[in-house]
């Protein structure tokens, strides 16, 4: 437990460095964009996200899982043939993306004028993915200052160039992707030159092989995984318009302080599960890991969401203050995320990774029929709302399915106590203004539940301890 709490703290600073100063930008994309423009970065940022998946095909989960296995000259082998294959593919989808800017605008947008967005958007799409496949080999190093290093550079490029593309020069949206791409690709040409002793020039077919049998059958899991997160634009797009995108975008922004959680734990969190697995105790360990964690994350995401309204006027803009209602059941389903990959471990361990697939695609037949009733008549208060039940049926599934591969006995009780307040407060949250001395007391007051719930698993903790 102590190396991944070491873990997420060391990988945390960076993400977090990295959060905190793109949460610095909101200010003056609230004040240089309107709410549709706003909408419209999103979208295509949206875009961009769902095709760098057909990128990846999930190797660098096969990266991670394979990564201790090879030492030497064999290790490098293995890495030079999954970079080249991804980074291969990479290219064509980019270019093909590319050539077809003008086409994507007007789908996307109504209006060929944000072809040249997508074009550069497109153009960065090489340099992202080879940023994450070089950060994935500075964490298995467990070179946390490199790391950490990276993160600081691309996001200190990034708030520079979005300051002189945006507000000196005023490029507007093309301004935006155009400081994206600068700062992302000297930051990847810059982790590539650290890791480079790490490849052989030599391209393996088994290994290759043995990747993607390893990914292939998780890949039809990311896509839904990533439908179930994107899909919600492409319903607000046709039921509402470009305005409302903009809404559930600032809306995200706020509750990305949540995602910076679920990705900071999600790197320190693999690598910790694989290493454990290993130990005799490991089942003992993962069901106290997981008595601390949930009430804590909850409560976590509480503090967020009750003071929505004051960040988002502070940091953004009036005219985004409607989006204060959604962060609750938008932090709310990130957190669920959290949960469930703490559950999660029979598939990954015993390498039955087609069950991943059946979650998700489960859990995306129902987010799409949530979405066409929620958002028809809820509007964006549906749209949360659907996430919120997605997630929750995600969690469910992947809860029995790895139980049944391999049983933990995580205690429900403590996922129920701990997510019921939140939930319903998220929810209220929604349909009633709360004046904000009210939240400070019943933020003490859940500071007070949450605390007890944690001293409980704390209280687990020691007894496990004492018994080893």
């Amino acid at each position: 437990m102590k190396e991944l709490i070491l873990n997420f703290f060391s990988f945390g600073l960076a993400v977090s460095l990295e959060r905190f100063l793109s949460f610095l930008l909101i200010p003056l994309y609230a004040s240089v964009f309107s709410v549709t423009e706003f909408g419209v970065i999103d979208l295509v940022q949206t875009f961009i996200g769902v095709v760098t998946i057909f990128c990846f095909l999930q190797l660098e989960t096969s990266l991670q899982r394979f990564y201790y296995e090879y030492e030497g000259e064999e290790k490098k082998k293995f890495l030079f043939s999954i970079f080249s294959l991804i980074l291969s593919i990479t290219f064509l989808l980019s270019l093909g993306v590319a050539v077809c800017a003008d086409y994507l605008s007007d789908w996307l947008c109504e209006d060929q004028q944000y072809a040249m967005a997508i074009k550069i958007a497109a153009m960065q799409m090489v340099f992202s993915v080879l940023s994450t496949l070089t950060l994935i080999l500075l964490r298995f190093e467990k070179k946390n200052k490199f790391f950490t290093l990276v993160v600081l550079v691309k996001s200190l490029l990034l708030l520079s160039f979005v300051y002189y593309f945006v507000s000196v020069m005023h490029y507007g949206i093309n301004g935006f992707f155009l400081s994206q791409l600068i700062a992302i690709a000297l930051s990847s040409l810059f982790s590539l030159f650290l890791v480079r002793k790490l490849f052989i020039f030599h391209l393996s077919k088994p290994y290759l092989k043995l990747s993607l049998k390893y990914a292939l059958p998780q890949f039809p899991a990311r896509v839904g995984s990533a439908t179930n997160a994107y899909a919600n634009r492409f319903f607000i797009l046709g039921y509402l318009d470009t305005y409302h995108i903009g809404l559930f975008s600032m809306a995200l922004k706020i509750g990305s302080i949540m995602q910076l959680i679920h990705q900071t734990f999600m790197m320190a969190w693999n690598q910790y599960m694989f290493e454990t697995l290993k130990k005799k105790n490991h089942k003992q360990m993962f069901i106290i890991l997981y008595r601390m964690t949930v009430p804590a994350v909850f409560f976590i995401s509480l503090c967020l969401f009750l003071f929505s309204e004051e960040l988002i006027v502070s940091f953004a803009s009036p005219k985004f203050v409607e989006s204060a209602r959604y962060v609750g059941c938008i932090a709310i389903a990130i957190t669920l995320l959290i949960v469930k990959e703490l559950v999660d471990i029979g598939p990954k361990y015993l390498s039955k990774t087609y069950f991943l697939s059946i979650s998700f695609l489960s859990a995306l037949g129902v987010n799409l029929i949530s979405l066409f009733f929620f958002v028809r008549y809820l509007e964006l208060s549906g749209v949360v709302f659907s996430m919120v039940l997605t997630n929750i049926v995600l969690l469910a599934l992947s809860w029995l399915f790895s139980y049944r591969l391999y049983p933990i006995e995580f205690p429900y009780r403590t996922l129920l106590f701990s997510a019921l307040p939140a939930l319903i407060m998220a929810i209220t949250m929604i349909y009633v203004s709360i004046p904000l001395h009210y939240r400070i007391v019943m933020l003490f007051l859940l500071a007070g539940y949450y605390s007890l719930l944690i001293y409980k698993g704390g209280v687990h903790y020691k007894k496990a301890i004492c018994s080893i």
